[in-house]
This record gives C-alpha cells, structure tokens and sequence, in this order.
C-alpha cells in the first residue's frame, strides 16, 4: 500500500508481518536466556573488544538521511511495520508529529546536513550553551557548544526498510549549524584476558535455557528497578513455580558471570571527550557502550542506568525548543 505525504511524496506501508532494522540491543548478560551458543558468542565478542561506540543518553531519537534524492528526518517511527512517518518537509512534520517532538524535528529539518546516507542521532539539545540534560544524564561540556543544533549519531542504514543493514559506529562531520558529538572515542585499556571465558564456561553448559524468555527477562527487570539482583540461588528459589522447570540455578550463574564480565569491561574503558557526566548533580559514567561489530551488544551498567530509566519521567518530553 502506497501513502502520499503532506508534500506529494510517496511511502511504501511494509505488513505488520515486517521487522525493524533498528533491532533492540540485547545486554550480554540477557543472552543465556536465548541459548547457550548465544551466550558463549557474546563472552568471547566481551573478551576481544577493544573499541567501543559511546551510547549518549538523548532522546528523542532521529533518523534523517537522503531517501532517493530527498532529504528527510523523523525519529524511529520512520521504520514503522504499518505506516512509516516520514518527513520530507515541515507540512509533514506538523502531519506526523505533534508538541515538543514536532519543535524538536523542524530544527533538525533545518539543521542537519544534506548528506548521503540514511543516520540515526540521539538528539542532545539546542547550541549555545554548556550543559545539557536530554534525558537522565546531565552533559557538561568543557566550552559552550554555538552550532545550531547538538546531536549524537551512532548508526547507519542502507535503506528505509524492514531489511535495512543497521552498522554501529558513525562519525559525521561538525558546522555552525549542527555539532555532531563523537560517539566513538572510547576503547579498552587493557584488553580482558582470554582466562575469563573458562570461570563462565561450565555455568553456561550446564545452564537450561527458558522457553519463556521474555517472562524471565522481565523477572530480573524486577530486581534491577530495584537496585540489587540476589545471588542466583536467591533468584531461582524466589521465581514463580510455573518457570521454575524452564531453568536452573546455572542459568542465573551464567546471567551473573557474564554481568560480571561485563563490569571487569567497564571498568577498563577510557573515554577520550570533551564532556563531564552528572547523575542528579554527581559525577557519573558515560550511560553506556555498544561494542562495534556485526552482532552489537550495549555494554550499560544497569544499576545505575537502567534503574534510573526505568523510574524516570522521560525530560524531553517537556522541553520547549
């Protein structure tokens, strides 16, 4: 089914059948719950990291690109299964969207480049100032920032599409009218150590692997908005019976080396920027990492970050641009 736009373009409508190429990144600690060879996959892609792309926390997402010839942006309902909201020119915008989101998208239709390739950015802010809080995270920069525009990409795509081809790891040229952060100045130092992997292994053999995968996702989830996950003896004993025949106690072993593992990581990244993080008025990290590579993991500490996102009245929402 064809849909004509405010401004006579055309969009295809894909079925609801249809995948999203902007896939949700799976933490590595959450893969034993998809099978053991996944798990062992996202151990070894841990260990051999040694470039990561920084995960900046705006919101709302954009998506702007060229779309056979014509420039475009939107957030992440351009990859919509039913009908795509894309916007080739303001009358779509004000079409499509609506408030704060709608301001933020006729800036950024202003603003950003006309450039081949199809971007996904983490929106930041409006230039001249200093300090910036898009979302939970409150970015202070070391100089105000005079472009335009601020935003962080991090992805490209080959095309509009259910079977677009997401890369992580983009670098797009900076001007007066849009500053493009560099999310990809952070590395490991030193490398993890191959040993690691034989402290994980028999737990991940030894692991059963849920049916009800998404169940026992949200069962941890529970924990994680609360600040602590218990030990994998107190996790499986407290699940409900129902789930109980599905895993093991090693399956919530595995869940914790790996998140271990994945901490030893974090802690051996060093970001090379220009820009201080604040939680509620302290010193914090980066929200997270995404390791580049064709399978990406987000490496986030989600005690912090996630328990912070979950509890949060989403800020951007609010704001007048």
């Amino acid at each position: 089914m064809v849909w004509k736009t405010a401004c006579g373009c055309s969009i295809i409508w894909v079925s609801e059948e249809d995948t999203m190429p902007n896939k949700h990144l799976e933490h590595p600690e959450d893969t034993i719950l998809d099978g053991r060879r996944v798990a062992l996959r996202a151990v070894k892609q841990l260990i051999r990291t040694n470039k990561l792309s920084v995960k900046w926390d705006g919101a709302p997402a954009i998506v702007f690109g060229m779309d056979n010839g014509s420039f475009f942006v939107g957030t992440k309902s351009v990859f919509n299964k039913r009908r795509p909201k894309i916007n080739y020119c303001p009358a779509d915008i004000d079409q499509n969207h609506k408030g704060p989101v709608a301001d933020i998208l006729r800036l950024c239709y202003r603003h950003l480049p006309r450039i081949n390739g199809i971007y996904q950015a983490d929106w930041i802010g409006v230039g001249g100032g200093q300090i910036y809080q898009p979302n939970t995270i409150e970015y202070r920069f070391k100089e105000p920032v005079y472009s335009k525009i601020i935003v962080a990409p991090h992805t490209s795509y080959t095309e509009i599409s259910p079977d677009a081809e997401a890369t992580i790891g983009v670098t797009l040229p900076s001007s007066d009218e849009c500053y493009m952060v560099d999310t990809n100045n952070a590395e490991v130092v030193p490398p993890l150590n191959w040993t690691e992997i034989l402290k994980i292994l028999p737990s991940v053999v030894r692991a059963k692997v849920p049916e009800s995968r998404v169940e026992l996702a949200k069962y941890i989830n529970t924990y994680i908005r609360n600040g602590a996950v218990p030990h994998p003896k107190k996790l499986y004993e407290q699940l409900d019976a129902k789930y109980k025949g599905e895993v093991n106690v090693h399956t919530f072993k595995a869940w914790h080396l790996i998140s271990e593992l994945k901490h030893r990581l974090l802690d051996a990244i060093v970001v090379n920027g220009d820009v201080d993080c604040y939680i509620d008025g302290k010193p914090s990290d980066h929200e997270g990492y995404v390791t580049v590579s064709d399978n990406p993991y987000k490496i986030v500490d989600r005690l912090t970050f996630s328990k912070a996102n979950f509890n949060l009245n989403k800020n951007w929402t609010h704001e007048k641009v």
